[in-house]
């Protein structure tokens, strides 16, 4: 059995213009590290990341007040879960679509759209699966 750990006292910074956001790696692909850095990599990141032979990444975030993601698209499609809090999604890029969200919300921002998270004066927390496309099958 593994169990992975993900809660708040285990986040560390997202890297990039993201202020006020954390993360927790709950599973990633394996193969995605290389074997000799895993050790590394679970020192970094407040313990090891589940691995599965999947096309899968899983993650925590945490947003404080005040916090954002800075706007990116990416080439796969991403399923925020949102399980604490509320806050704003926008997707399609400036003068795309803008909603809030809150616990119990779930949002999919396809591939290839811009996409962005703000907070206001409360926090959220949310469950982030990217679903990478098997490039076998292209």
């Amino acid at each position: 059995m593994q169990i992975r750990r993900f809660s708040s006292e285990l986040k560390i910074k997202i890297p990039g213009n993201h202020p006020g956001l954390y993360g927790v790696p709950i599973q990633l692909r394996r193969g995605q590290v290389p074997l000799e850095k895993l050790e590394a990599l679970a020192r970094r990141v407040n313990g090891m990341p589940l691995l599965l032979n999947a096309e899968l990444q899983v993650e925590a975030m945490y947003f404080d007040p005040h916090a954002c993601i800075e706007e990116h698209a990416a080439d796969h499609p991403i399923l925020f879960l949102v399980i604490h809090g509320q806050g704003t999604v926008r997707i399609g890029g400036p003068a795309g679509e803008t909603r809030d969200i809150q616990a119990g919300d779930a949002v999919l921002w396809p591939a290839h759209t811009d996409h962005t998270v703000w907070t206001g004066d409360e926090e959220l927390h949310a469950i982030v699966i990217n679903a990478f496309q098997d490039k076998a099958a292209h």
